[in-house]
């Protein structure tokens, strides 16, 4: 549980590979999401966040995503940059970290749903919440019912990639390990 709540030391060649990741998060983030409006989209970015984050840990994922995060509204801003959302992005890199890194396939399954299902609350909860609160939507009811067909689509999408992701993630350790 310790080594989880410190980040590890990076060679270069790790930190290459988040440095790359975090260029895949933006270019996912731009190309690679299907937006409705400024407040309702569906990203593909949490592919790259999630290979961080079980790669390097919950802290490096968070920091993949809130970077990306910061640079898709620097290099294509769509309405007003809002730091309240930055946060939220790092706090799902981070839960992904908290879920993927250095488990084992012991319970994959049961941990990606239970992953999965809070990002979809946090995201139609918080996020909604914040989006409200800056104006996008008159009141926290009408963002929901507006944002809830794109969370759920969003929760499915994710679940599925994970698990597409397990077979995967052991190859991805031990040549990052090498």
């Amino acid at each position: 549980m310790k080594k989880l709540f410190i980040p590890q030391k990076l060679n270069r060649k790790q930190l290459c590979t988040l440095a790359l990741l975090v260029a895949v998060t933006v270019v996912l983030s731009v190309f690679c999401t299907i937006r409705v409006g400024n407040a309702i989209k569906i990203p593909l970015k949490f592919i790259s966040v999630f290979l961080a984050a079980a790669l390097f840990g919950p802290w490096y994922g968070g920091l993949v995503c809130a970077m990306g995060d910061i640079l898709n509204a620097i290099l294509v801003p769509i309405g007003p940059p809002i730091p309240m959302l930055t946060v939220l992005e790092f706090v799902s890199g981070f839960l992904f970290g908290l879920f993927f890194y250095a488990n084992n396939d012991k319970n994959y399954i049961l941990r990606a749903l239970i992953c999965t299902t809070l990002l979809f609350l946090s995201d139609m909860l918080l996020t909604t919440a914040v989006l409200t609160s800056v104006g996008y939507f008159p009141n926290f009811k009408t963002a929901f019912i507006t944002r809830i067909a794109a969370g759920i689509i969003k929760w499915v999408l994710q679940f599925s990639v994970l698990v597409i992701f397990k077979k995967h993630l052991t190859a991805l350790r031990k040549v990052l390990k090498k």
